[in-house]
């Protein structure tokens, strides 16, 4: 029994019988081999990171690489499938124009050639984009191990900042490589443009090159607690246009960055002491020695009560018709020692000091407090 080989050398418009086995058998065996050599890529590559690195990410950059190398070996091993069809891709001719001059002609293979070479530079970088996001999970990894605040505050920004690069540069990529765009000419032109579209744009610019004077200068950090207004709450995050700060009701504020560059800012966290103050309405009748005995007496009680510091003070204010104030103020520690809640120290001063008056007024000595 012999086997008719001429059969693979048959052509049927214009590519032989073998070319067309040949594609049929590279589209089977990518849907076979795709996973598995992704998966030996990316283990070479996690292989690398361990080796180069002090911690051990072979998950994690299993999980941001594996599908990037699979999505773009799946398009390379198809581009070589198709052009064991380049003769039959080649005859189809599509054209437009009625004279040689102003006619144009173009063949299913430039636009086969065309689309897998635009799937290839997006692929490309979307590689690139998850490798970054994997270098930026090393550094915060080592930024926080560190405790370094300024590096976990600008992180995010420089990871954001080189995507957006990245898929500049492959669209620049795919215009002049895909489209035959002029891309020298185009960059002229949008140079002229930018000015038009930066003074469209003025509030968005702005807050651009606010996050850079905020990172830059560093008046707060992600995780201060800052008061700007009637806004106060914890900074969780500064971006390019807006910063995010959460208050102690859990609503989050989005502030765009040129208010808080061109406004006065408190940043809670880096005070030493906490302000207090309580305010006690006393009634008219109380004598001099009296009330001045027991502004003494409320200072020197609160100066010798844990985490209180200076200045103490007691004063009066606000004389109504009926009542005057009589307003105390002291200072606690910030931040407080571990395991001492603020309500509680408050509530004990507020008590002892509420305690003090009352005995006052029970003897008599003064005429009532609200």
């Amino acid at each position: 029994m012999t086997f008719d080989w001429s059969f693979f050398d048959r052509v049927y418009y214009n590519q032989k019988v073998s070319d067309y086995l040949l594609f049929v058998g590279i589209i089977l065996a990518t849907q076979l081999v795709k996973k598995p050599l992704a998966s030996l890529l990316t283990r070479i590559s996690s292989g690398l990171a361990v080796k180069y690195s002090y911690m051990n990410h072979k998950e994690t950059i299993r999980e941001l690489l594996f599908k990037p190398i699979e999505h773009l070996l799946q398009v390379v091993l198809y581009f070589v499938a198709t052009e064991q069809l380049a003769h039959i891709l080649d005859s189809v001719v599509f054209k437009r124009g009625f004279t040689a001059k102003n006619g144009m002609r173009i063949n299913l293979g430039d636009i086969t050639d065309h689309i897998f070479l635009l799937l290839f530079i997006v692929y490309v970088t979307q590689l690139v984009t998850h490798f970054i996001d994997f270098i930026y999970y090393i550094r915060m990894g080592k930024a926080q191990e560190e405790k370094n605040a300024a590096r976990e505050q600008m992180l995010p920004l420089i990871k954001e900042m080189s995507k957006l690069l990245a898929w500049i540069l492959g669209t620049f990529w795919a215009l002049g490589s895909v489209f035959h765009v002029n891309v020298p000419a185009l960059i002229t032109g949008l140079g002229i443009g930018g000015v038009a579209i930066a003074l469209a744009g003025k509030e968005t610019v702005e807050n651009f090159f606010a996050a850079f004077t905020i990172l830059s200068d560093k008046p707060f950090q992600t995780g201060d607690i800052i008061k700007l207004g009637e806004i106060e709450g914890t900074v969780e995050r500064i971006g390019f246009r807006s910063t995010m700060v959460r208050n102690a009701n859990g609503e989050a504020n989005i502030i765009p960055n040129q208010n808080l560059v061109s406004r006065s800012i408190i940043n809670l966290s880096s005070r030493t002491t906490r302000g207090m103050k309580i305010v006690a309405n006393i009634k008219y009748g109380v004598s001099h020695a009296v009330l001045t005995n027991l502004i003494e007496e409320i200072k020197t009680e609160l100066r010798g009560m844990p985490n209180v510091q200076e200045p103490v003070t007691a004063i009066l204010e606000n004389f109504d018709k009926e009542t005057f104030q009589l307003v105390i103020s002291y200072h606690l520690a910030h931040p407080l020692p571990q395991g001492v809640n603020l309500l509680a120290v408050k509530h004990e001063i507020n008590l002892k000091i509420f305690g003090m008056i009352s005995d006052k007024a029970q003897l008599g000595t003064l005429p009532g407090t609200s």
